[in-house]
C-alpha cells in the first residue's frame, strides 16, 4: 500500500473485473429467466433434452454475457490490461494467483458451462476468437518486454487465450488439460523469476546475463519450465499444446494463429532465458552480488520442474482417451482431438525455430536485435507500449470519466449547492423580515391598541377622584359648553 504503482494496479484490477462482472450478472439473470434455475444439472438437462425449445439468440446471449465474467477474470481481450500491472505484487503471489488460481477461474467457468456453448455454436466461436486474438496480441507484446515479470505476465495472458480458444472450439479436454500443465510450468517460471530478482535486485533482463554460472538450480528449473511452455517433446506443455492445436484442425485461421503463437512463445521465452542466464554479465555489480537462493526457494522450483516434465504425461494420446478419461461428461460428451503426428511435428518444428532464432539473436548475435528494432521502430514502439491499450483506455474512458466527474463536482458545488445555499440564505432573510414585521407591525398594532385603551382608561380614571366639588365643577363646565354651542 506504500507503493503507488501497486495501489494503482490494485484499483485497475478491481475496476476491470467489475466491468466483466456486470456482463456476468446479466448472463446469470438471463439464465434464470430462461431456465427457471441456476443449477447446472437443470440447465444442462434442459439444453440436452430439447435444445430447439430455446431461442438460438437467447442461448448465444447467455453464453456471451457469462463469458464477459471470464474475460475480466482471466484477463482476455479487451479486459486484459489489469494482469500485467498486477505483477507489482510479490512474486510468490504472482506464482499462485496468476498461474493456477484466480486467473484460472474464468477458464474453469467456461469449461464448467461448456454444454451451453455446445448448444450455441455462435457463442462458442466468440469465445474461440476472443481467446485466439488475446493469445496472439499478448504474445506479440511479450516479444519486446524488458521486465522479467512482465514477460511472464503477457505469457500468462497468451496461454489463457490459448485455453479459451480450445474451449470455444468445443474441446473440454484440451482447454482443461493445458490449464493443468500451465499451472506447473508457470508457477515454476514465476518462482524462478523471484529467485533471480532476489539474487540481482533488478527486474530488467538487459541488466542480467551469465547467471547460470552462479544459479545452477534456478537456471536449470527455469529452462525446463521454458521448454515446457514452448511445447517441446516430451515435456508436459507439448501434450497439452498439441491437443489445443489439434482441436483447431477444422478452423484454418485459428489453426494458423495457434501455430504462430507457438513460435512466438518459444522465441520470447528463450529470449528471456538467454538474456538472463547466458552470455556475458551486462551489469557487473549486480552479477558480483548474485548468488543462488536458499533451499527453501530452490526446492519448490525442483518439484515444479519435475511436474513440468511429467504431469502432462497423463495426456499421452496412447492412453485410453488421454486426459479426457479424467474429464467429467457434462451431457454433451467430452470432445477429444486425436493425436496428429503432422501437426505435432509442425508445432514442434515451429517452437524449435523460435528457440533457434532467439539463440542466433541473443547468444550468437549473428542477427542484430538492436538494428531490427531501429529498422522497425514503429512496430517496436507499438509492441513495447502494449498496443497502446492503456493510452486508448485513458483517452476514451478514463479522461472522459475524470472530466465528467470534475464537471459534475463543479456543477454540484456551484449550481446545486449554490441553489441550496441561496435558498438557505433567502430563507434566513425572509425569517429576519418576518421577525421584524411580527415584532414591530403585528405586535406593535396589538400592543398599541392595548396601550391606547390603557391610556384612555387612565385619562378617564383621572376624572374619577371621588371628590364632590370636582364632579360639580365638571357638571358646571359641561353646562357652560352646551350653552355656548346652543347660543353661538
Amino acid at each position: 500500500y506504500e507503493k503507488k504503482t501497486a495501489s494503482d494496479a490494485g484499483k485497475k484490477a478491481f475496476i476491470t473485473n467489475r466491468i466483466g462482472d456486470y456482463g456476468f450478472i446479466i448472463g446469470i439473470l438471463l439464465t434464470f429467466f430462461t431456465f427457471g434455475s441456476l443449477a447446472y444439472s437443470d440447465i444442462f438437462g434442459a439444453v440436452h433434452h430439447d435444445p430447439s425449445h430455446f431461442s438460438a439468440g437467447t442461448l448465444a446471449a447467455i453464453g456471451i454475457f457469462l463469458f464477459c465474467g471470464a474475460v475480466g477474470k482471466s484477463a482476455q481481450y479487451p479486459l486484459h490490461v489489469w494482469l500485467p500491472d498486477a505483477m507489482e505484487g510479490p512474486t510468490p503471489v504472482s506464482a499462485l494467483i496468476h498461474a493456477a488460481t484466480m486467473v484460472a477461474a474464468g477458464v474453469y467457468m467456461v469449461a464448467r458451462a461448456l454444454a451451453l456453448y455446445h448448444a450455441s455454436p455462435e457463442a462458442g466461436m466468440v469465445v474461440a476468437w476472443v481467446g485466439g486474438i488475446t493469445s496472439l496480441m499478448a504474445a506479440t507484446i511479450g516479444l519486446v518486454q524488458k521486465d522479467i515479470k512482465r514477460v511472464l505476465a503477457y505469457s500468462t495472458v497468451s496461454q489463457l487465450g490459448y485455453m479459451m480458444m480450445a474451449l470455444g472450439l468445443g474441446s473440454f479436454a484440451a482447454g482443461t488439460f493445458h490449464l493443468m500443465t500451465h499451472a506447473f510450468f508457470k508457477a515454476c517460471l514465476f518462482l524462478g523469476a523471484g529467485s533471480v530478482i532476489h539474487a540481482v535486485h533488478a527486474q530488467d533482463i538487459f541488466r542480467m546475463g551469465g547467471l547460470s554460472r552462479k544459479m545452477k538450480a534456478t537456471s536449470t528449473t527455469f529452462i525446463i519450465a521454458s521448454l515446457s511452455i514452448s511445447g517441446i517433446f516430451p515435456l508436459s506443455g507439448f501434450w497439452s499444446k498439441d491437443e489445443i492445436i489439434a482441436s483447431a484442425q477444422g478452423y484454418l485461421p485459428l489453426l494458423i494463429l495457434a501455430i504462430v503463437v507457438a513460435f512466438m512463445t518459444a522465441f520470447y521465452m528463450f529470449r528471456l532465458v538467454f538474456l538472463t542466464f547466458f552470455g556475458e554479465p551486462r551489469d557487473k555489480e549486480a552479477y558480483e552480488h548474485a548468488h543462488e537462493s536458499p533451499k527453501v526457494m530452490t526446492w519448490p522450483l525442483i518439484i515444479l520442474a519435475f511436474l513440468s516434465i511429467f504431469a502432462g504425461w497423463v495426456g499421452i494420446p496412447w492412453l485410453p482417451k488421454g486426459f479426457s478419461s479424467f474429464a467429467i461428461d457434462f451431457g454433451h460428451g467430452v470432445h477429444h482431438a486425436e493425436f496428429n503426428f503432422l501437426l505435432a511435428g509442425i508445432s514442434t518444428a515451429v517452437a524449435l525455430s523460435g528457440i533457434f532464432l532467439a539463440y542466433m539473436m541473443y547468444i550468437r548475435k549473428s542477427i542484430d536485435h538492436v538494428a531490427i528494432g531501429q529498422k522497425f521502430s514503429l512496430a517496436y514502439k507499438f509492441l513495447f507500449n502494449k498496443w497502446y491499450w492503456d493510452e486508448i483506455y485513458d483517452a476514451i474512458v478514463i479522461r472522459p470519466v475524470l472530466w465528467s466527474a470534475e464537471f459534475l463536482a463543479k456543477f454540484d458545488k456551484y449550481v446545486i449547492d449554490g441553489i441550496v445555499n441561496f435558498m438557505g440564505k433567502f430563507t434566513l432573510v425572509l425569517s429576519w423580515l418576518h421577525n421584524l414585521f411580527d415584532k414591530y407591525i403585528i405586535d406593535g398594532a396589538v400592543n398599541g391598541t392595548g396601550y391606547t385603551v390603557r391610556g384612555i382608561g387612565w385619562l378617564f380614571s383621572r376624572a374619577q377622584t371621588g371628590r364632590l366639588y370636582n364632579y360639580a365643577f365638571i357638571i358646571v363646565l359641561g353646562v357652560v359648553v352646551i350653552l355656548i354651542v346652543k347660543l353661538f
